[in-house]
């Protein structure tokens, strides 16, 4: 079983290349996600998470976008445990857009691999320069 870290950057990774196959697996079947959009907090479980990855997936396939997947934290909630909180933006024909998304995911390790068995999503987070700066 490779570490928390190690996955974390994998995870990342294929969430750049939209690899949909690789979110539909690691995401639990017992999944619970929470999103607040403009206020508004809603539920979801596994497949209105996949159908939203799919979607944002195709949306921006053949436009000049790239993800910026920045990790603010890592925290170990046990052994078995961690949270990754992730701050979530994109460039747009090489344009930062003014707001990103900030996930708290809870990851757990099930048979060797890890999985994804909680999402609470911030949605239309106002970018601050500082944040994405060298």
């Amino acid at each position: 079983m490779e570490d928390f870290p190690t996955f974390l950057n994998r995870y990342l990774s294929k969430w750049k290349a939209a690899e949909l196959e690789f979110m539909e697996k690691v995401i639990d079947d017992a999944f619970q996600g929470i999103e607040v959009r403009e206020g508004i907090t809603s539920t979801h479980g596994k497949e209105a998470s996949v159908t939203g990855w799919s979607q944002a997936f195709i949306y921006f396939k053949d436009k000049d976008m790239e993800w910026i997947l920045y990790p603010i934290s890592i925290l170990p909630l046990n052994e078995k445990e961690f949270m990754a909180i992730i701050r979530a933006t994109m460039t747009l024909e090489g344009k930062l857009i003014d707001t990103s998304n900030l996930f708290f995911q809870t990851f757990t390790c099930k048979n060797g691999e890890w999985k994804l068995i909680r999402t609470y999503e911030e949605t239309g987070v106002s970018n601050s320069e500082y944040l994405f700066s060298d």
